[in-house]
Formats: structure tokens, sequence, C-alpha cells
């Protein structure tokens, strides 16, 4: 009997609508806005206006928001006058409000082995902030944190976990830390697997 209903909780959570608010993340985009886009196609969408471009952007490829402030977590790079990246990231990593999550939930705070059941073909990666240092370097810079006094643990090293669409033109990027999510983007290829965009 219990595991009867327990089949039909995790069902219901399955075919669960998103709680009003939330944006669903899909291969399309996020929301109602979807990669390839214009600006004005984009603001159509949100019925909100986008923010302008502040330096050290430009016209050709900038990062922009909501212009009211609303959906803080949420940004859009433009590249060319479309949007080819969409990043869900706060800066203490908490969980964003409006909630933005894929049809499975996975979202901030998911956890690594949470992303791999819903995406089979995952390959996990250091992410680029943490490729390339060697041992010595490693140890200058605990050097380096001593003598600045902090003693606390280097944090740990952060990973992506990249999955790609059926058609593979396009990449969801995890960033997680000690197994759990901190912010994730997704986006056209190869804009959605750089670093860093518009530098």
């Amino acid at each position: 009997m219990r595991t009867w209903r327990m089949g039909l909780f995790v069902a219901w959570l399955v075919t669960a609508p998103l709680s009003a608010g939330a944006h669903e993340v899909s291969w399309r985009g996020v929301g109602p806005v979807r990669l390839g886009m214009t600006v004005a196609q984009a603001e159509r969408a949100l019925k909100a206006k986008l923010g302008p471009i502040a330096p050290p952007f430009t016209k050709d490829c900038y990062i922009t928001g909501r212009k009211d402030s609303r959906e803080k977590a949420l940004s859009y790079v433009i590249v060319d006058g479309r949007i080819v990246v969409m990043t869900v990231f706060l800066r203490d990593y908490s969980k964003p409000n409006p909630l933005v999550v894929d049809i499975n939930g996975i979202g901030v705070g998911a956890t690594e082995a949470e992303i791999r059941r819903s995406y089979p073909h995952v390959r996990k990666e250091l992410s680029p902030d943490f490729r390339g240092i060697s041992a010595e370097e490693a140890e200058e810079f605990a050097r380096e944190r001593a003598k600045q006094g902090i003693t606390e643990p280097e944090p740990p090293p952060h990973y992506w976990m990249i999955a790609e669409s059926p058609d593979r033109k396009r990449a969801i990027v995890f960033e997680t830390e000690a197994g759990k999510v901190l912010h994730f983007s997704i986006g056209l290829k190869p804009e959605a697997v750089m670093n860093e965009h518009c530098i």
C-alpha cells in the first residue's frame, strides 16, 4: 500500500507544473525567452525592457538583464543583436526567486547525481578557473594565503557538468562545488561553453 502511494507521489512530482512565477529551462531557452531571439522579441516576450548597454560592452556583444531589476538572477548574453546564452547566477549562490529549473527540477542546489539522472550523457570537467594550476603554483598560492593571515582551507574546486542538446547545437552548463549546483547557463554553441563572454 505504501509503495503504491509513494509511486503516485513520485508520478505527481514528475508531472506537476512549476509553481506560479517559476521559469522552466528547456533546450529552447528560459521561460518565454528563446535562444536566438532579438532583443525586441525578448522584450515583447517578457513584457519588460532589457537594460541598456554599459561599459565595457559594445552593441555587438553585451550582457544584460531586465531593466526593472526583476528576475535579478537571470541575465542574457547578446551577440550581434540576438540572445546566445542565458545565465542563472546570484553572487551568494542562493536559489533564484522566481525559481528557474528544468522540467526535472534541476537548478541551483541540485546534485550532480540528479543531473546525471536527467542528462545521461553529461560530461564533467574542471571549470576553466580551476584548470591549468600546477602543484608549484598551488603551493605558492597557499604560501601567499598564509602571509595574508588566511587560515581557512582553500575552497574546493568547481566543476562544469555539460549536457548537449540532441542536435549538439546547444548546451547547458551546470557549475558545481562539492557536488551541488552553484549556477548554470543554457546557450547556443560555441558561446554556451565559453568561460567569459564579450571580453
